[in-house]
């Protein structure tokens, strides 16, 4: 068994037949019209704009799911598994947000501020 096919057994435990809308992308459009909705004016230009904050919401979706399941059942997963899905979820999530928040007109760099340099590691030059 797959760590994806783990996420969507661990989410069929806890969700029931709502878990599939996890695997399938024609809930991902509801998902987006709902958030695009709650957001947009009356003008088509906003429509067109939240509709995009609402793609880069659902389109890692996928990630978020295994983050959930492996923070309540880490115990299922193996080291390889969890790394995969760590780099998966680092490689696609983080552009999304930060977009989706760009083109919202938030903030996105709330660390920015605390930063420090990071150590350096070996064989790493700078």
């Amino acid at each position: 068994m797959s760590a994806h096919d783990k996420v969507i057994a661990i989410f069929r435990e806890l969700a029931g037949e709502k878990s599939e809308r996890l695997d399938a992308t024609r809930y991902l459009a509801d998902v987006n019209s709902r958030i695009t909705a709650a957001l947009a004016g009356e003008k088509e230009e906003d429509v067109l704009h939240q509709d995009k904050i609402g793609f880069h919401l659902v389109d890692w979706q996928a990630d978020a799911a295994f983050i959930v399941a492996l923070s309540l059942y880490p115990e299922r997963f193996t080291d390889e598994e969890i790394r995969d899905g760590v780099l998966a979820f680092l490689l696609h999530a983080p552009s999304h947000v930060v977009e989706a928040a760009r083109l919202a007109g938030q903030p996105y760099d709330n660390f920015a501020e605390t930063k420090k340099e990071e150590p350096k590691r070996p064989g790493q030059s700078r």
